[in-house]
């Protein structure tokens, strides 16, 4: 009986493992009911802010920002993450408190990343023992969604099932693609983070040749990678064609410029025992790569990542040649985001055949999984407790962070993003914040915001004299701004600030974006293929259990 008993919880143990690992990490958190708000932390808590007040309001406005960034207008989540800037949202209205909304998103965040890594790991070779010390080997690696919270933390969580859809076009030679899993994968992965489906997209190529060499249903696997294609254009259409209309349309600024040869992998940072824990799966490759196709592939294309965003490739000499690309991809480290979930998958398999060869060599493995489990955790409880502890010491932060409204926080923070502001080759980046501060941060105060039904932003004040005046709102080349009930400005500057004519008295300014009319009917399709998607996805499931 006992031994039907743990038979049967036995699937569960891990998930248990999981779960008390990643309170672990937050504990400290916990404890001192600390908000951490540090790197691109207020960037995404301001947008997130935002729709979470355009759903308690009913007012909504898939362009233009209202409530975040100043109440300034700015486009933002239309190119960013849209339907997930919604759901954390919601998110964040239920818990009702900054402080709520991260350590119930970083313990999702950290345990669907964590899971499913340890379902890949189980889908190459059941063992629950081995796979759930390599899981926590990757949840004590990757970055959590608190700490920053970055959206490097989203693509972890991510990529295994990313993983997944590569692993099958290896292992499965009658049916390499599932249409289906491939582009609900990807779909979901483009709804979220733009740059993790582009990477994620080029991870798999080596998978897909693969997969194409060895199968003999080669014309059925390319009509299922191209349905899957289709499947992921039409459910993340909002996505391209949004990206797409504020490159050529209207057109948006890119990020932050950044130095990309001094944002290379840096393998110091690293561990001795994780560095050791990568050699040891490389070099096992080396001296058996006939021994499985999936080992190879997993640790070579991993490699091959890890090269290509480390010092050794000429970024200083990339950057000039191709400038765009300090805006645009600006990270080369983030290329470890991807190597890392096929290091880790293609160590189980190196680890088990180890130890099925019953030599002296599964002692030093063991340590080694062991040491760097261990060592991994010592490293992100001290990260996790850095950023707390640092974060804890400002106190009105703090206090806002944990109390309603919401909105009080960014009374005590606000960093002049440059992200998404309207096109202007000619002002340096830096430039632009200095704008933004001046003419936008700096006065907001002085003009009374409200939101209006239809989405629209009006601002009122009260004008000693007439003359002109900058507004502290953004203009993009379709947005409309009404004054005193007319359609005018003097002119905008280099990040679309605009001066207007203000009267004696009472005064007003109503702005607006004007959207292209094909946007709406696309956003139905859109949300009406997800809906028969899921459904359709579901039926399958259902038929399948029974």
């Amino acid at each position: 009986m006992t031994s039907k008993i743990l038979k049967r919880i036995n699937p569960y143990v891990p998930y248990l493992v999981f779960i008390i690992a990643v309170y672990l990490l937050l504990s400290y958190q916990i404890q001192t009911k600390t908000t951490i708000i540090v790197g691109d932390g207020y960037f995404h808590f301001s947008r997130i802010y935002d729709v979470a007040e355009q759903i308690r309001h009913h007012s909504f406005n898939y362009f233009q920002t209202n409530w975040g960034f100043d109440q300034s207008g700015r486009v933002i989540n239309a190119v960013y993450g849209p339907f997930f800037a919604y759901l954390m949202g919601g998110i964040l209205l239920i818990t009702g408190s900054w402080f709520r909304f991260q350590i119930l998103t970083a313990f999702v965040i950290s345990i669907i990343a964590v899971s499913g890594m340890y379902k890949v790991l189980d889908k190459i070779k059941p063992n629950l023992v081995i796979n759930t010390l390599l899981a926590l080997v990757y949840l004590f690696k990757i970055s959590t969604w608190n700490n920053g919270p970055t959206f490097s933390a989203v693509s972890y969580a991510l990529l295994p099932f990313v993983v997944l859809c590569a692993i099958r076009m290896i292992q499965n030679k009658e049916r390499p693609v599932s249409w289906l899993q491939l582009g609900l994968t990807m779909s979901v992965v483009g709804q979220i983070h733009l740059m993790s489906t582009v990477l994620s997209a080029l991870m798999l190529i080596p998978f897909a040749v693969v997969g194409f060499i060895q199968t003999k249903n080669r014309k059925k696997m390319v009509i299922n990678l191209l349905v899957a294609l289709g499947l992921t254009l039409l459910l993340t259409a909002n996505i391209w064609l949004g990206v797409g209309y504020f490159k050529v349309v209207d057109p948006l600024g890119n990020p932050i410029a950044t130095n990309m040869a001094e944002s290379t992998i840096n393998f110091s940072a690293f561990s001795f025992v994780f560095n050791l824990f990568m050699v040891f799966q490389l070099i096992y490759v080396v001296f058996n790569f006939k021994e499985s196709k999936l080992n190879m592939t997993l640790t070579l294309t991993a490699l091959v990542f890890i090269l290509m965003g480390s010092s050794l490739m000429p970024w200083g000499w990339i950057q000039n040649a191709f400038p765009t690309l300090r805006e645009t991809f600006q990270i080369p480290r983030r290329l470890f985001t991807i190597a890392l979930p096929l290091i880790v998958a293609g160590s189980t398999i190196s680890i088990q055949n180890l130890l099925q060869k019953r030599i002296n060599w599964r002692y030093f493995v063991g340590a080694l999984v062991l040491t760097t489990v261990f060592a991994n955790f010592n490293s992100s409880i001290r990260d996790n407790s850095f950023y707390a502890i640092n974060s804890f010491m400002n106190k009105p932060v703090q206090k806002m962070a944990f109390s309603y409204p919401i909105g009080d926080l960014f009374k005590y923070i606000n960093r002049p993003a440059p992200d998404y502001l309207p096109r202007h080759d000619k002002i340096p980046t830096q430039d632009k914040v200095a704008l933004y501060q001046k003419d936008v941060i700096n006065h907001k105060n002085e003009y009374r915001h409200q939101v209006l039904k239809d989405g629209s932003l009006r601002l009122t004040w009260q004008a000693n004299n007439p003359g002109k005046v900058k507004l502290p709102i953004v203009m993009y080349r379709y947005s409309k701004l009404t004054v005193n009930k007319k359609d005018s400005f003097i002119l905008k500057n280099a990040i679309g600030i605009p001066t207007i004519k203000e009267q004696k008295g009472f005064n007003q300014a109503i702005l607006s974006y004007q959207a292209p009319k094909w946007w709406t009917p696309m956003l139905i399709i859109v949300g009406i293929s997800w809906v028969m998607t899921i459904i359709y996805s579901l039926y399958l499931a259902i038929k399948k259990l029974r």
